[in-house]
């Protein structure tokens, strides 16, 4: 926490001096209070003396209304100040965690289980923003403690100093349940991890579900994740709340002893011992804000130290890039390239290749022979475990992010749409593609007349991820997306597996029109989409087997020959 609002400090001694005060005013009203009300009983026309001086009650009724608008001042003052800050930490702290993941590399990203990001977002800087919340209430509790305790010590020491020992005994005697209340909240922020992990997973399985009729034993399996956390959640919460009520019947308890003690010893000045009590009874409220926080930052504290230990690892991990820029995209030149997810298992390994100007190269493999791992390897997004790949002579792991990211684009196997119109779609959050660059781009992808046969063409709004579109105009807008920033390399992966017969004929239409002036790279399994490419590339096994031209293939290549004869092309 006090990393947290280290950057707030400006803002928390604001809201200290503003307590501090405010609880002065508090702490001298009730001693006003406490005077007139004795002086009332004793049919007396003024009250005191304080410091050496004694007032009407008529004068006295008059500050004490002064100082109570006061002290709403100050209350109102100190809520403005909480407010703000706990807005700003709300906003800070969902900047900081998405900066960090989406500035991190592809690896940390990938390897980040679904929903995590947004479980973090949202629940766990929900947690922390109720920490901040929780943690400037406690600090005007504290503060107008401190000024009732030193109001009460300027008018009896010795009863005042009593109190205090007797509270800071209070706060030994909870530190245990305080520890408790620590691990069991840890647990809690574990279990609400896994359930919105699972939840996510299970969540993009509706077909499947639906399909294989197992809707009960998702519902099963939900039941019981939420049961898990409900009651890691149930614990927490009930220990947590016990701090507040076990702490104000001991300090009563503190308060009864004192009470008769100084029934015992005798005590002359009914209207400071009035005034003491009261002061200490009042204290005791704030004392018991103080415990029942101190619950709830202990509760809060694995929340904060997700949220501080998940930025902090993917800052750690940003995504790669140099600040060379090299002449041109081409040629693409690998050198025994190697790469390993871990180190005894091997992707890819000792794959050497060129790529030219305009080149269409496809790639074909058995399924997890390391097509994909190739394709980000090309895409930059990954780096090599050993060997190099250049561009133009620059190695890869130099060349400039921006215009690396400017002169590339990549059509995954499944085209991911997001919320929002076609033009929205195409241009992908990028700047200067203008209306003429979406055309060439929806023309080039065989997708213009769908798009203009929509209501409201380019400004139609697709729905959610594109729901509005079929498989196969989704797998085209996703080309459009690609070429509306004219690439000089472009990246297919696997684009026509889903589709249908006539949806793969516009595409390879699409990848006809683009030969001999972007350089193409085609992963595929449907050796129908590889027609056009002039030279093909086959892995097996994490290794690159052959790389040669349809021809040559058909005469060296035992895996090429079995794909297309499985495929009936002769």
């Amino acid at each position: 926490m006090r990393d947290l609002v280290s950057r707030y400090r400006g803002r928390m001694s604001s809201l200290a001096v503003v307590a501090f005060l405010g609880g002065l005013l508090e702490a001298l009203f009730l001693v006003i209070v406490t005077g007139i009300a004795m002086a009332l009983v004793g049919d007396e026309s003024t009250i005191g003396p304080y410091l050496g001086q004694t007032v009407s009650t008529g004068v006295a009724l008059t500050v004490a209304a002064v100082v109570l608008v006061a002290r709403l001042a100050f209350n109102l003052v100190g809520v403005a100040i909480s407010a703000r800050l706990t807005a700003d930490v709300t906003r800070d702290q969902r900047q900081v965690l998405s900066r960090a993941y989406l500035q991190a590399s592809w690896a940390v990203q990938q390897a980040e289980p679904s929903g995590r990001l947004q479980e973090l977002l949202t629940s766990f800087v929900t947690r922390v923003t109720n920490a901040v919340q929780t943690l400037t209430n406690a600090v005007t509790a504290l503060l107008s403690l401190v000024a009732f305790l030193g109001t009460g010590l300027f008018l009896d020491p010795l009863s005042t100093g009593a109190v205090l020992v007797a509270m800071a005994v209070v706060g030994a005697v909870l530190k245990p349940v305080r520890l408790r209340i620590r691990a069991r909240a840890a647990a809690s922020a574990r279990a609400n991890l896994d359930f919105a992990d699972s939840v996510s997973e299970l969540g993009s399985l509706g077909l499947e579900m639906q399909t294989y009729g197992v809707q009960h034993r998702f519902t099963r399996t939900i039941d019981d994740l939420s049961r898990e956390a409900a009651a890691t959640q149930q614990r927490v919460q009930f220990l947590a709340g016990t701090l507040a009520p076990v702490y104000m019947v001991m300090a009563y308890a503190a308060v009864l002893a004192g009470v008769g003690v100084l029934s015992l010893v005798g005590f002359g000045d009914m209207a400071v011992i009035g005034a003491v009590m009261l002061l200490m009874l009042r204290s005791l409220s704030y004392g018991q804000q103080l415990a029942a926080a101190s619950g709830t930052l202990t509760a809060a504290a694995p929340f904060l130290k997700g949220v501080r230990d998940t930025a902090q690892r993917y800052a750690a991990a940003p995504a790669g890039g140099g600040d060379r820029v090299p002449p041109s995209v081409t040629p693409l030149v690998a050198t025994e390239v190697e790469f390993a997810y871990t180190a005894d298992r091997p992707a890819l390994s000792a794959a050497s290749f060129r790529i030219d100007t305009g080149e269409v190269l496809g790639v074909i493999g058995p399924s997890g022979a390391g097509k994909s791992t190739l394709a980000q390897l090309v895409l930059g997004v990954r780096e090599p475990t050993s060997g190099s790949l250049t561009a133009s002579g620059v190695d890869l792991r130099e060349v400039d992010r921006v215009w690396w990211s400017a002169r590339v684009a990549f059509v995954a196997q499944e085209a991911l749409l997001f919320t929002g119109t076609v033009a929205e779609n195409i241009r992908f959050f990028r700047e200067g593609i203008d209306d003429a660059a979406l055309r060439r781009a929806a023309t080039a992808a065989n997708v213009l007349a769908d798009i203009e046969a929509l209501p409201r063409g380019f400004d139609a709004h697709l729905g959610e991820r594109g729901s509005q579109l079929s498989g196969g105009q989704r797998q085209r807008l996703s080309i459009a997306r690609a070429l509306a920033g004219s690439p000089q390399l472009l990246v297919l992966d696997e684009p026509t597996s889903a589709l249908d017969g006539q949806s793969e004929a516009l595409i390879r239409a699409t990848l006809r029109g683009l030969r001999g002036s972007v350089s193409i790279i085609i992963i595929a399994h449907r050796m129908s989409t590889l027609d056009i490419c002039d030279r093909i590339m086959v892995i097996e096994h994490g290794t690159m087997t052959s790389i040669d031209t349809p021809a040559a293939l058909r005469e060296n290549s035992e895996f090429y020959r079995n794909a297309l004869s499985v495929a009936g092309i002769s």
